[in-house]
């Protein structure tokens, strides 16, 4: 019985490194995600919605480049106030 303890206690400690491993890497992968901040602009646009939604990028990066937009940033730069 003694000599299964130190079996258990690796298999924990195991377990707990892997636990943490995965949820740091989750946490990470998230927390690098580019987000965008809230911004409004004007676009009009019709046609397909490929060509809508190609139509919005382009107005939101005309946005930023004039300055009425603030570029998108990583996640994590938000959760620091």
């Amino acid at each position: 019985m003694i000599s299964q303890i130190p079996d258990d206690t690796r298999r924990l400690l195991l377990t707990v490194c892997t636990v943490t491993a995965l949820a740091a890497g989750a946490l990470g992968a998230f927390a690098a995600q580019s987000v965008r901040p809230d911004c409004s602009y004007v676009v009009l646009t019709g046609g397909s919605e490929a060509e809508q939604e190609m139509v919005l990028e382009r107005g939101y990066w005309r946005a930023v480049a004039d300055g009425d937009c603030a570029p998108p940033h990583a996640r994590w730069q938000f959760w620091r106030g």
